[in-house]
């Protein structure tokens, strides 16, 4: 048999399990990928929650087939995300809703009104997509103008959007959602609905690529490297570690590292205290016990 053969097979032999490691990491990024591109298919398992409605607008902003839309839109993104997704807009003043509350939470300023009612609302009708208090959002959306002069919005988050969502980040989602929502009421309350699946998904920042594309770069690059490897082992090998070592038996002389002096060197590392990059914001209780996330907005 030919020495090139017999060095090939050897070769393959000894580098195969570095070619099936690669390819198949290359085949679970491509099912993973699959997955994060068709998004949540996970059913909703409460069934104590005591509404099918996701569309409560009390301050008739919205005309009905904006409602519906908005019906049909959450419904998509609710399973692509596994929470439930809840819009609510009043109008009308909270001053005496939150003071029923005071003896339980404190004193409250107009712009934790609509924590409250948000809060309440959403431990009352049991939403969660899981269970009841569960994964799940909801947006306020007050249009009456407080004592204050502020006209006051707030997202509550529980659940798994509780621990996705921190404090900046409900931040920016209100801030972008309702941007220009005095003039469009619908376009903002749509914008909401996809901005959090964006965020809670984090599909947003990821980009539109067939699956394929990484299994046949996968398969590719391995190709590429078995046959580079192979052209550089095509010769014979004539010399190798006991050709000349009398005996044929190599002698390994003993060595030792020697310590010699150890420095050290002191490095303040900077941690980062603020609320931002993820980890539940706003973490609060409810009248009711429940656990919260969120934040508020001012218009």
């Amino acid at each position: 048999m030919d020495n090139r053969d017999i060095n090939w097979k050897k070769y393959v032999s000894y580098f195969k399990f570095w070619f099936l490691a690669i390819l198949l990491l290359a085949v679970l990024f491509v099912v993973l990928l699959a997955v994060r591109g068709r998004g949540s298919t996970a059913e909703r398992t409460n069934q104590e929650c005591d509404t099918q409605e996701r569309v409560f607008d009390y301050a008739d902003v919205l005309t009905g087939e904006q409602e519906e839309a908005l019906r049909v839109l959450i419904a998509e993104k609710e399973k692509r995300t596994a929470c439930d997704i809840v819009l609510v807009t009043l109008n009308e003043s909270l001053a005496d809703y939150a003071a029923v509350y005071e003896d339980e939470l404190g004193y409250l300023t107009p712009d934790r009104y609509t924590m409250v009612y948000a809060d309440n609302f959403y431990d009352e009708h049991k939403f969660g997509y899981d269970r009841p208090y569960g994964d799940g959002v909801l947006l306020l959306d007050n249009w009456y103008r407080e004592a204050d002069g502020g006209v006051y919005s707030w997202l509550s988050t529980c659940g798994r959007a509780k621990e996705r969502f921190s404090s900046s980040m409900s931040d920016a989602l209100l801030t972008e959602a309702l941007a220009n929502v005095d003039q469009d009421p619908y376009g903002a309350y749509v914008k909401y609905v996809n901005l959090f699946a964006e965020m809670m998904t984090e599909s947003g920042s990821t980009p539109d690529i067939p699956v394929l594309v990484p299994l046949v770069m996968a398969v590719l690059g391995t190709v590429l490297f078995v046959g580079s490897a192979l052209k550089n082992h095509r010769g014979s090998k004539t010399v190798n570690l006991t050709t000349y070592v009398e005996g044929g038996r190599p002698e390994l002389k003993r060595r030792e590292d020697i310590f010699l002096r150890k420095t050290v060197t002191k490095r303040h590392i900077e941690r980062n205290t603020g609320s931002g990059g993820g980890g539940g914001g706003g973490h609060h209780t409810s009248s009711r016990g429940v656990s919260h996330g969120g934040g508020g907005h001012r218009r």
